[in-house]
Order: C-alpha cells, then sequence, then structure tokens
C-alpha cells in the first residue's frame, strides 16, 4: 500500500490483521512484566499514524494505549508510552485522541504519553534517553512504515541489545523488491540492513530473491543481538507475499506469546503465514500441516531418546508451531500407530497411553 496523503484513510484487512496480533501480543506481555516485578515498562509506537481509519477503527497507538487500560487484571506498573508522527495533522488527531481516551479511564496516573511530531530517528534519542534512566525499562517497540525508509538497524539493534526488549516489524516486502537496484535506493537499503548484505539479492528473482531479502534481514536482527528471530510470511489473495513481520526477542516466554498471538488470530481468507524454515511448506492459521510438524520433529530426533521438554523447546524455537501442537496432533498418533512410530521409554508411574506428562522421554522409530 502506498503511503496515504490524507490525515486518516481506510483500514485494510492487512493493517487489520497485524493489529489483531499486535493486541493479543500486548494482552500477554504487559502483565507478565507488570507482575513479574518490572515497575515499569513501556510502548514505542514508531509510526503511529493518526490513531484512526476512516470509519473510526482504533489504530495501533490508542490499541496499545486500550491494551493497558481495559486489561482484565489491571496493570500496576508505570507505563510509558513514545508515539511518533511526523505529519502534524495527524500528530494533532492523535493527541486528541489520546486525551480523550485517557480522559475516559479517569486520567489514571500511572500512565505517561509522550507524542512526537518528527521522524522515528530524530525522536529515537528522546526516546532513548527516557527509556534508559533507570536500570531497565522493557520495551516493545512496532515498527510499522510505508515503505522501508527512517527505520535503520542501528535504531533497531540498539533497541534489541538492552534487557528485555523486543521489536515487531513489519518488513515490506513488496514494496522493497519493487525498487531493489534502484540507484537511488542504495543507501537506504543500506540502512534498513545494516550492511550491503542486499545486494546480493539483486541479480535473483522469484523466490530465490525472497527468501534472500528475508533471510538477511533476519540475520541482521540476530546480528544485532536478538536471541530469537522469528518471521511470518503475510500472503495475498494472489498468493504472493505482501510482507514479512518479524519479530525479534531475547526471550524465550516472548517467542511463545508471539507465537500464540499469531496462532489465534482470525482467519481472514486473504492472509496465511508461511514456516520460517521451508518456504515450500505453508501453516495456515485454520489448517495447521500436523504431517509436516511431525516430519520436522523425527527428522531432528529420529533414532534418539529424548525428552518431551527438548521436543517443545525444538517446537517452539525452530518451528512455525506453537507448544501445544505438538503432543495430541503428532505424538499421540504416533504412539496410536498399528506399528507404533515412538516408544516412550520413561515416564512417571501411572502415565496414560497418549499423554506425555513433564519427565517423559520417548524415543522415535
Amino acid at each position: 500500500m502506498p503511503a496515504p496523503k490524507t490525515t486518516v484513510w481506510p483500514l485494510e484487512p492487512h493493517t487489520a490483521s497485524k493489529h489483531a496480533i499486535l493486541r493479543r501480543y500486548l494482552d500477554a506481555w504487559l502483565p507478565i512484566l507488570s507482575q513479574g516485578g518490572f515497575p515499569e515498562i513501556a510502548y514505542v509506537d514508531a509510526f503511529a499514524g493518526p490513531g484512526r481509519y476512516s470509519k473510526g477503527e482504533d489504530g495501533s497507538p490508542i490499541i496499545a494505549l486500550k491494551a493497558v487500560l481495559q486489561h482484565k487484571s489491571p496493570i500496576r506498573a508505570r507505563c510509558r508510552f513514545h508515539f511518533v508522527e511526523l505529519d502534524q495533522a495527524r500528530a494533532a488527531v492523535l493527541q486528541q485522541l489520546v486525551d480523550e481516551t485517557l480522559a475516559e479511564a479517569g486520567n489514571p496516573r500511572n500512565i505517561t504519553v509522550t507524542i512526537h511530531q518528527s521522524t522515528f530517528v530524530a525522536a529515537y534519542e528522546a526516546i532513548r534517553s527516557d527509556l534508559t534512566r533507570s536500570a531497565a525499562i522493557p520495551t516493545l517497540a512496532f515498527i510499522d512504515p510505508f515503505g522501508w525508509t527512517g527505520m535503520p538497524l542501528s535504531v533497531v539493534e540498539d533497541l534489541i541489545r538492552r534487557p528485555s526488549n523486543e521489536v515487531l516489524i513489519n518488513f515490506m516486502f513488496e514494496e522493497i523488491n519493487r525498487f531493489l537496484g534502484h540507484p537511488d535506493q542504495g543507501e537506504n537499503f543500506d540502512a534498513l540492513f545494516g550492511s550491503a548484505a542486499w545486494k546480493g539479492c539483486i541479480t535473483l528473482s522469484g523466490l530465490e530473491r525472497n527468501r534472500c531479502l528475508r533471510d538477511a534481514y533476519g540475520t541482521q536482527l540476530s546480528a544485532a543481538g536478538a536471541k530469537y528471530v522469528r518471521y511470518f510470511e503475510m500472503r495475498n489473495s494472489r498468493d504472493t507475499t505482501d510482507y514479512y513481520l518479524f519479530f525479534a526477542t531475547r526471550n524465550y516466554q516472548g517467542l511463545k506469546k508471539m507465537k500464540e498471538a499469531m496462532w489465534k488470530v482470525d482467519e481472514s481468507g486473504e492472509f496465511r503465514f508461511s514456516d520460517a524454515t521451508d518456504p515450500f511448506q505453508t501453516v495456515l492459521f485454520n489448517e495447521p500441516n500436523y504431517n509436516f510438524l511431525k516430519a520436522q520433529i523425527v527428522k531432528n530426533f529420529s533414532g534418539k531418546d529424548v525428552s518431551v521438554e527438548q521436543i517443545e523447546r525444538f517446537v517452539v524455537e525452530h518451528t512455525a508451531f506453537r507448544e501445544t501442537h505438538y503432543k495430541l496432533q503428532v505424538l499421540k498418533p504416533m504412539e496410536a500407530a498399528t506399528s507404533p512410530e515412538l516408544v516412550v521409554v520413561s515416564a512417571k508411574p501411572g502415565r496414560k497411553r497418549g499423554t506425555f506428562p513433564v519427565g517423559t522421554v520417548v524415543r522415535f522409530a
């Protein structure tokens, strides 16, 4: 989608999908940190927009604000919001919406909102100063631009390297692919990737170029300090890649919760995400390909004695699936097969066939 020229614009289905993921993740992220002993938490919206769409739907900054205000368990931590919007008219609309939303909630004293009428890069120094004034303020940064400029890897890296920080990035593949190799965009792509790694993709085409760009950006996020980098391919009705949602974190629990958010988003009929380990295999939201998950597990653990905890860690860290998918949909039918495809090596006394409680060790044929 090209950058809109109006102050507000219609909400498109792919944006609604992103926002659903964001809200679900915030609903899980906020209480974990607030109840986990962190006195302060922060949310950064790097390309905030006006905060609403033409039919009144909430934009990402208001979604984030309401995630705190409407959470079923009161969020006691001090919550610091930084919304960045360059356009003056949009920033003014956003300020009005923020004021109205806070007023309706009684202007809670634990919430501070700062709107930066600026580019993300220019605003980041002030944001960084606020977020680093105490030992550690866990921060989620949502970086959702139109295009690919204004989000240099140097800023993303600074966010990722601090403890308990996470980033959710919209990597606009379709636009990047269209302008790759354009003589006027070299510096912008260098800044986006933090290196010249993207240049090796120019001579490629089709799926090879798609994979090259995706992997180059993911590699740079890992090099920037993220322990876990997962991307979710969002495809349109033409079955072509619109964009990748990259999630980068240093926290295993954060990875699990983001996957949960992705899997719980209702199927729109237009979007899906593909498994990160094999672009030819697609995992639909409403049609999980458990045979593919089984193949991945067997390939990795064939002939080995392995605990269910090890299997779960593998599923979460190295596949597109969730920790809830592998026991009932993979291990149970493998044990129940006419010619069992796994045997239980050890388990707690009284284990029921087809269940795999903590401490169970299995061996794959």
